[in-house]
């Protein structure tokens, strides 16, 4: 039998255990893609947010148990173990706080329940999760030191029940150590001295014993390397799999949707399918658990049966109930009924006493000519149809008085000027202002009296709408508008709504008596503007009511004026108005205020819009698009378009060099010659990089097709200068405009973004046109973006850039600021 040396078995089971030990460990390396490697570490970085609490917590109690057992033994010891356990944690944990508290926030809690958080919602971290990384080894080896140093310290005492207490103490800091395995090397920083420590004491004690110290060198190396250390490798390389598996799946899911064009962000929950009949196909499972029904009962039966469709014959136009566009049922059924495809409409579907909300997409299947029947996806949408409803509803409310607010209030007008329905139509439109407040008869300025007096005027008003049928709304800051529905039309002549504004000015300045016993009023002014019902615009009706408002405001007896021109075709005033109009010109009676356009991904402000506004205007209030219009016709159109260019880029040099001026012009003027070189040289007279400029094509019915605009156009887009076809959608023939001119960017008109959840061709024509602007290459602007909801909704389908009142009103150029708008906060729901 051959003989072994000490150190040569010494050697051998060094090597054997660490070729084990390697074996044990090499599990591989989960290589994350370059572009997924942010989100990954983000994703340890949550599943740290909520392991380290408990880890650190951990650390915190076993010092002070520790030294409660030790105290009867040696209590410098124990105090010494717990102030610098104690303090190393603390320090770590103060020093990391803002991490740790994102904690509260459960940042994980979405994760395990299958939903990926969207980036816009991911939280806040002070630090990157390789600072995060580094500092916990530190903290790690430092803890390691502490316990190698106390294992050290126990087994100098004379006490079995301390060295007991040291060896239980050993192995239970083992086992909230896996918390950390999320980190490389976190588990051997603290472990690794603990074994040092440990075959230190071993030696020193069984120092004459040289086989049964290396037999325990061995067992403590294997022990803690397969068991502990081995086992923390493992847990984290299973964690990284599932993490980047997840955003692996995120990413192919987004993919998908990009593929299939779709607008809600989501696939789709089931897959459904009917033959040429309208008979559902193998149901699936999902589908069958929505309806609380089996698979036997629902093959067979029909789709527009189980949804309840309404009946449309094959071949009749779009159908509209009650003048309005079709709804979402009819929509399906006109469809199915036409053999065309459709794609995310929100069908009402009832379950028992319940009613659930279903997004359904599908298309015709044709084979060799044949119609087979029809395949698509659906998606259980009730909850986010609920929530988008209600918050629909609240943005269309002042908070206040509890009333349509301004947008709300003029659709719904909107609505009742296009509705030719003889049994309800309108008589008059009424504007009423609370011009001057008093407390307890003496005129008062403070604003919580003034709120609260606003807020019983909306509940009479209120009351008022309900005894006597009609629209209510706030209209301005201490405006409000009624408009009331007439079911006979031979009432409402001029006296009838003389007597209803009367009524509702007795109503309004009635006094009100606060709880301790002060008086509110206030006088009441209002602007009367018969509806005729031929052929007036909203435009016009407003504008009407506004100037009636305004000169009742200037009456001291009979605050109640009439206008009775709604045409505003009056030769002596439009006379009036285009000399004013004129002068105002020459004499640049104008000025510029400046409306931000976001990024609508990242928040950034790219730029601003210059907007001109009519200073002292002696005809009352007019809508600035009018007053462009009278100045087109009064042939100094080419001058103040040059003027507001000359303004904007001199305000726009003193801008961070980043930020762009975007500026209207008629598209009438790049018919005339050298147009493109004027405004050039207007450029560099200001000063201005010609690629700061965008220039917003407006009326463009008087767009030319003739190679002078070509080359005006061409010329300004070789410099740099951005053009903007602005309205879209609502101009003449802009399809071809794209084709034929270098357009670098579309704004979608308001009209369209502010009907979007009122009206599902809105958000067709806005969703479509986005994708448009991706297939040619160019960017779009949605303009008129009033709420978070619009916002959100934009952002998701892709847009470019926002711009509205949600986002920045306009300002003049002193008062501007450029800062983020920290729009990721709440872009997701």
């Amino acid at each position: 039998m051959r003989f072994f040396s000490p150190r040569r078995l010494l050697r051998f089971l060094t090597f054997r255990s660490g070729r084990i030990l390697a074996q044990s460990l090499h599990l591989g390396h989960s290589r994350v893609p370059t572009h997924l490697q942010s989100a990954f570490d983000y994703s340890r970085l949550r599943v740290l947010a909520l392991f380290l609490p408990f880890f650190l917590f951990a650390q915190l109690l076993s010092a002070p148990v520790v030294a409660v057992c030790l105290w009867s033994i040696d209590y410098w010891a124990a105090l010494m173990l717990v102030a610098c356990v104690e303090s190393l944690v603390g320090l770590w944990t103060i020093s990391k706080w803002p991490f740790l508290s994102s904690f509260c926030e459960c940042p994980i809690r979405s994760w395990f329940a299958g939903r990926e958080a969207s980036p816009a919602k991911n939280l806040g971290y002070a630090w990157t999760y390789s600072q995060i990384a580094r500092s916990l080894r530190l903290l790690n080896g430092a803890l390691g030191v502490v316990w190698g140093w106390f294992l050290i310290c126990v087994f100098h005492m004379p006490s079995e029940k301390a060295h007991i207490v040291a060896v239980i103490v050993c192995m239970g800091l083992f086992a909230p150590l896996l918390l950390c395995s999320v980190v490389s090397g976190a588990v051997e920083a603290l472990v690794l001295p603990v074994v040092a420590a440990a075959c230190l004491v071993m030696a020193q004690h069984f120092c004459g014993a040289l086989a049964f110290l290396i037999l325990s060198l061995f067992l403590e190396t294997t022990v803690c390397g397969l068991f502990v250390i081995g086992v923390s490798r493992l847990a984290r390389y299973l964690l990284q799999r599932l993490l980047q598996d997840r955003l692996e799946q995120r990413e192919r899911n987004e993919i998908m949707s990009m593929m299939a064009r779709g607008s809600d962000s989501h696939i789709g929950d089931w897959i459904w399918e009917i033959d040429a009949n309208g008979c559902i196909q193998t149901p699936s499972d999902e589908f069958c658990t929505l309806l609380k029904r089996s698979s036997e009962e629902m093959a067979g039966m029909r789709l527009v049966d189980l949804l309840a469709l309404p009946v449309i014959q094959p071949g009749c136009p779009l159908p509209l109930i009650d003048g309005q566009p079709m709804s979402a049922s009819a929509h399906l059924a006109h469809c199915l009924a036409n053999r065309l495809a459709f794609r995310d409409l929100c069908i009402p579907v009832t379950v028992g006493e319940n009613t659930i909300w279903w997004l359904m997409t599908g298309r015709p299947v044709f084979r060799h000519g044949v119609l087979h029947g029809y395949r698509g996806i659906g998606a259980n949408v009730t909850r986010q149809r609920n929530a988008r409803s209600l918050y629909a509803e609240r943005i269309r409310h002042d908070e206040l008085t509890g009333l349509l607010n301004r947008l709300a209030f003029c659709e719904q007008l909107q609505s009742a000027l296009l509705e030719k329905i003889a049994l309800f139509r309108f008589g008059a439109l009424l504007f009423l202002s609370l011009d001057n407040f008093f407390r307890d008869g003496v005129e008062t300025q403070d604003e919580t009296s003034r709120n609260e007096l606003l807020s019983e005027t909306g509940n009479r008003l209120r009351r008022f709408a309900k005894d006597k049928p009609g629209v209510a709304g706030r209209y301005g800051k201490a405006e409000f508008a009624f408009f009331p529905i007439v079911q006979n039309p031979l009432s409402s002549d001029l006296e009838d709504a003389k007597s209803l504004a009367l009524e509702l000015m007795a109503l309004l300045e009635k006094p009100m008596v606060l709880s301790d016993g002060a008086v509110l009023s206030a006088r009441v002014s209002a602007g009367i503007a018969p509806v005729s019902g031929k052929g007036q615009t909203l435009e016009i009706l407003l504008e009407a009511a506004d100037m009636a408002l305004h000169d009742a405001r200037g009456k001291t007896q009979e605050r109640y004026s009439f206008y009775e021109r709604l045409t505003l075709e009056d030769e002596e005033r439009q006379q009036y108005l285009l000399q004013d109009v004129r002068q105002a010109v020459q004499e640049r009676a104008f000025s510029l205020v400046y409306q931000p356009i976001v990024d609508a991904q990242t928040g950034a402000i790219n730029g601003f819009e210059a907007l001109s506004r009519w200073n002292g205007s002696r005809h009352g209030p007019l809508s600035i698009e009018r007053v462009i219009g009278l100045i087109e016709v009064s042939g100094r159109g080419s001058e103040f378009d040059f003027w507001v260019l000359e303004t904007a880029c001199e305000a726009a040099v003193k801008w961070p060099s980043h930020l762009w001026v975007a500026v209207n012009m008629m598209a009438s003027q790049f018919s005339q010659p050298q147009v493109a070189e004027r405004i050039l040289a207007t450029l560099s007279r200001a000063g201005l990089d010609p690629r700061r400029l965008q220039i917003e094509v407006t009326e463009t019915l008087g767009l030319q097709r003739d190679p002078s605009v070509c080359h005006a156009f061409q010329l300004l887009d070789r410099q740099g200068v951005r053009l903007v076809l602005d309205d879209f959608g609502t101009g003449f023939s802009t399809l071809s405009y794209l084709r034929l001119f270098p357009f670098s960017k579309i704004k979608l008109d308001t009209i369209f973004v502010q009907d979007l959840f009122q009206d599902s061709r809105s958000a067709a024509i806005v969703r479509n046109a986005i994708e448009l602007a991706v297939d040619l290459g160019i960017a779009v602007t949605a303009e008129g973006v009033s709420s978070l909801e619009h916002y959100r909704f934009l952002r998701t389908q892709g847009c470019t850039e926002v711009q509205g009142y949600f986002l920045g009103r306009p300002c003049p150029a002193e008062d501007l600021v450029w800062d983020p708008l920290p729009l990721s906060s709440f872009a997701q729901v």
